[in-house]
């Protein structure tokens, strides 16, 4: 009995870092040298899912809620102090955030500051607000 235990545990442990990283990942976004940029988000059981993204040059990068997340009811949330896209460790004055809507957020990325820098992505149902992502943006 105690041998079929730790086989389930063994499998059920041995799966969870696949799992995990490809719920928290989503392919990668080169803004390349366009100035504006486009970046999905998706969220599933409030599992948000949204790229790290290369930046090589002063951009806009907008962050689109998709279809299928809009509607089920998720959005950015409204209140400011609460930002729906905000930026975790970089310096002051890189990046300025913007609410557009309940759907997209855009974020002024000046690129004068090289490096990786982690962004959060917060988004609501109803009341519940689903736990942030923490992927990153790398200034080229």
């Amino acid at each position: 009995m105690a041998s079929k235990i730790l086989i389930c545990a063994i499998a059920v442990f041995a799966g969870l870092p696949g799992f995990i990283t490809s719920k928290a990942l989503a392919a990668a976004v080169n803004c390349g040298n366009a100035g504006s940029c486009d970046v999905d988000v998706h969220v599933e059981n409030c599992v948000i899912t949204a790229p790290d993204i290369d930046v090589f040059v002063a951009t806009n990068i907008f962050w689109n809620i998709d279809q299928a997340s809009k509607q089920a009811g998720y959005k950015y949330p409204a209140d400011p102090a609460r930002p729906g896209v905000f930026m975790k460790d970089a310096p002051q004055g890189q990046f300025e955030p913007d609410r557009l809507n309940d759907w997209k957020y855009k974020v002024h990325d000046k690129n004068t500051a090289k490096g990786t820098f982690h962004y959060g992505v917060r988004l609501v149902r109803d009341s519940t607000t689903c736990p942030d992502l923490d992927p990153s943006v790398v200034n080229h």
